[in-house]
C-alpha cells in the first residue's frame, strides 16, 4: 500500500471514529440533536466511502484489474 492509500485510509478511519464520537455525544436541547445527527451520518459516510475504496482499490491492484 502506498501512502496515498494509508492517507486516505487514515483520514476514513478518523471521519469515521469523529462520526461515532459525535452520534454518542450527549447535549441537551432539540436543535444539537439534529446537528448531530446529520453531521454524524455525513462523518460516517464520508469515512465508510473512504476506506471502502482505498479496500477496492488495492484489492483491483493486487488482482492487476488496474490499467
Amino acid at each position: 500500500m502506498d501512502l496515498g492509500r494509508l492517507a486516505l485510509v487514515s483520514v476514513g478511519a478518523v471521519a469515521f471514529a469523529l462520526g461515532l464520537a459525535v452520534l454518542t455525544r450527549r447535549h441537551p436541547g432539540e436543535p444539537a440533536r439534529y446537528m448531530r445527527r446529520i453531521i454524524g451520518a455525513m462523518l460516517l459516510g464520508f469515512g465508510f466511502a473512504a476506506v471502502l475504496l482505498t479496500l477496492l482499490l488495492t484489492h483491483a491492484q493486487s488482482q492487476d484489474l488496474t490499467p
